[in-house]
C-alpha cells in the first residue's frame, strides 16, 4: 500500500509568489549553455528509428465482396469441364 500524501502546504504570498516567477523568468531568458557530448556510433550500419504509425482512420466502411468458402466450390476436374 502506498503511504498516505501529506497535506500541502498553504499557498505563498503573493510577493514571494512574484519574486520566484521573475526568478524563473531571468533563469528562461538566460537560456542553458551547456554542451552534450555527442554519442560514438560502434555500426556502420544505419538502422531508420521506427516512428509512429497511426492506424487508418476511414470516413466510412469500404464494401467488400464476401470471401468465398473452399466447401462450396466444385474441386478442380469439374470446374475445367464446364460444370460449375
Amino acid at each position: 500500500m502506498a503511504p498516505k500524501a501529506k497535506k500541502e502546504a498553504p499557498a505563498p504570498p503573493k510577493a514571494e509568489a512574484k519574486a520566484k516567477a521573475l526568478k524563473a523568468k531571468k533563469a528562461v531568458l538566460k537560456g542553458v549553455h551547456s554542451h552534450k557530448k555527442k554519442k560514438i556510433r560502434t555500426s556502420p550500419t544505419f538502422r531508420r528509428p521506427k516512428t509512429l504509425r497511426l492506424r487508418r482512420q476511414p470516413k466510412y466502411p469500404r464494401k467488400s465482396a464476401p470471401r468465398r468458402n473452399k466447401s462450396v466450390l466444385p474441386p478442380l476436374p469439374m470446374k475445367r469441364f464446364g460444370y460449375s
